[in-house]
């Protein structure tokens, strides 16, 4: 089965001509949840740390170095956010943004990965301070971070874009480079690296661990001694079980064993099963990191959420009994409240979804009326969506809307076992459980069906836009963002070959099979689509994964057969971090579309 290409429409006139009539209503409202700083996960070494910092008026997170002392006394528990010093900006070339860094052993040089705002592959540079920048010349990385070899005299880096990647060896003095970097084999016994394999570098107790991984199978390892890989058999490291919550994170070190689970009521941070730190339900922990110091040990919180997008807390291990009765600064927190429902699917099973609103909307977990409500969801890859911690989820509420994050089958929220429920064969169930969880929130009042606005991006853009096109009645309105739109050619798409399990190309399902919840193929078997609810289809200019000529056919394809859709492109824009300016300008547009401009701004 093949879907409809080109429908005789110029891809310009697709685009959203008009900024909708509440955009600079919601950029004054962004504004106003973008105004406090994002603080970045440090990593410490000797004395030193070094982090990520952005103030609002930054575009892009900056690169800083700190003594450690200070930096554990700047995040204290209950402490405001305080910028770095003065003097503490590391060097970084002019028109580049940090993807990545790592810090080496003595605490004095960072390896960074530096790249143009539109793209993913980042270059090489050593930063220091007071010197300036040092490029490696040669490899490039896609979000893999430098490895140091424990005595600082070597780096390693996992160059190229997935599948076509390799290893590289730098060798590094007190002052950079020692020569050129040169290519480093991979195992004789791996082979040329194939379609859907995932590699990673890490030093294990102190030799450089080569990882491969291909979902569905179990993971490859070696580690490189005497000058060879030696392969690591037997299982894969078994997780840790919990019941009823999903592992975040396991950490081990001198000064115990560091748990973070997920469950119902939020996550939790323990050591050796003593409660350190909690995280409401609506607040995401990004990272989690221990470092040890000549008093004693710190263990290190990275959590975000609508109010507070992006922070960090130090925990010193000898005060924890203090510091576990104490939350992370917030910003009117008081004013949204956060409640985990289930909802029944049509097949019984409970779907998790977190419901944010203001407080006052809200009387015993029900809203006191109908709401504008903006659906998300993600349902794929074994990925956890939560509550997205932008100023877009906080705008919205604090207009008066409602948010709903619905944590369909396919995602990881509960597991492995609730991903495999919605990959492969079984990936129809994840557009299902969005349809489901749509009725349900009208049907028990939260919203109306007009007042429901249903928004996805990448994965979560082909549910949506399945999930609209299969019960068009169940939706208001839709916004996809960089969409994948067609499940049956992944070889379209960037990164069409590292998909081919999430949805049983390597061999568990047929074209045909895919072809029940390809958006574009489902479009391509219908003569009209006047019931359709009107459908923005945002792309990003440089999108290196998705394959945007999709989005094309698929608003084409909708105005050809009578429906309500359009275009939104970001020139210049990619599927990785993005300016702050245009983002929030991009978030307008998307919250603007989404609301009924006849009812809002909602006051009351």
């Amino acid at each position: 089965m093949a879907a409809k290409k080109g429908n005789g429409v110029a891809p310009a006139s697709l685009d959203l001509k008009e900024k909708p009539p509440l955009h600079e209503y919601f950029r004054t409202q962004l504004l106003h949840w973008d105004s406090t700083p994002r603080q970045g996960m440090p990593q410490v070494a000797g004395s030193n740390a070094v982090y990520t910092w952005r103030s609002p008026e930054e575009e892009f997170p900056a690169l800083y170095r700190v003594s450690d002392d200070w930096l554990r006394r700047s995040l204290a528990p209950g402490n405001p956010p305080e910028p770095p010093p003065a003097g503490s900006a590391l060097p970084v070339p002019a028109n580049r943004v940090v993807r990545g860094f790592a810090l080496d052993p003595s605490g004095m040089q960072v390896a960074a990965l530096l790249g143009p705002a539109d793209g993913e592959l980042a270059e090489i540079w050593l930063l220091a301070a007071g010197t300036a920048p040092v490029p490696l010349p040669g490899p490039q990385s896609w979000h893999a971070a430098p490895v140091w070899a424990p005595d600082g005299t070597s780096l390693w880096v996992l160059s190229g874009k997935p599948p076509e990647q390799a290893i590289w060896r730098c060798a590094i003095g007190a002052n950079g480079p020692t020569g050129p970097p040169e290519p480093f084999p991979f195992p004789e016994e791996l082979g040329t690296p194939g379609a859907g394999e995932r590699m990673s570098l890490r030093i294990t107790d102190g030799s450089l661990q080569f990882t491969v991984r291909i979902p569905g199978h179990r993971s490859r390892r070696w580690i490189h001694r005497d000058g060879g890989w030696i392969g690591i058999t037997g299982p894969d490291p078994l997780p840790v079980d919990v019941p009823g919550h999903k592992v975040l994170a396991r950490l081990s070190g001198p000064h115990g064993i560091v748990l973070a689970t997920e469950g119902p009521a939020g996550t939790e941070v323990t050591r050796d099963g003593t409660t350190l730190w909690k995280l409401e339900v609506a607040e995401q922990l990004t990272a989690l990191s221990l470092s040890t110091h000549p008093d004693g040990g710190a263990l290190w919180v990275q959590s975000a959420s609508p109010e507070r997008p992006s922070g960090v807390v130090c925990l010193e291990l000898q005060a924890v009994a203090d510091a576990a009765t104490q939350q992370p600064p917030g910003r009117d927190s008081a004013a949204f409240t956060h409640h985990r429902l289930l909802v029944p699917a049509r097949d019984g099973v409970e779907i998790p979804v977190i419901v944010s609103a203001r407080t006052c909307d809200i009387s015993k977990e029900r809203p006191a009326s109908p709401r504008p409500l903006l659906l998300s969801c993600y349902g794929g890859f074994g990925v956890v969506h939560r509550t997205e911690p932008e100023p877009s989820v906080a705008a919205w509420i604090a207009a008066g809307g409602i948010h709903v994050a619905a944590q369909v089958r396919g995602g990881g929220e509960l597991g492995p076992q609730w991903h495999e429920a919605g990959r492969g064969a079984n990936k129809l169930r994840a557009i299902h459980d969005l349809i489901d969880v749509a009725r349900h929130l009208v049907v028990q009042g939260w919203t109306t069906v007009e007042g429901l606005a249903a928004v996805g991006a990448s994965h979560g853009g082909l549910v949506v836009s399945a999930s609209a096109l299969m019960e068009p009645g169940a939706f208001g309105r839709v916004i996809v963002v960089a969409p994948l739109l067609d499940t049956v050619d992944l070889q379209r798409h960037g990164l069409g070959s590292q998909w081919l399990h999430e949805f049983g190309a390597d061999g568990g399902t047929t074209g045909q099979q895919r072809a029940t919840y390809s958006p574009l193929h489902l479009l391509a078997a219908l003569d009209s689509t006047d019931g359709l609810p009107p459908i923005l289809c945002c792309v990003l200019g440089n999108d290196e994964r998705v394959d945007n000529t999709a989005a094309e056919e698929f608003v084409a394809g909708i105005r050809c057969r009578g429906g309500g859709a359009w275009l939104h492109r970001e020139h210049g824009g990619g599927h990785a971090q993005r300016a702050s300016g245009s983002l929030l300008d991009f978030s307008a547009t998307v919250l603007s579309f989404a609301a009924d401009h006849r009812h809002w701004p909602i006051r009351g």
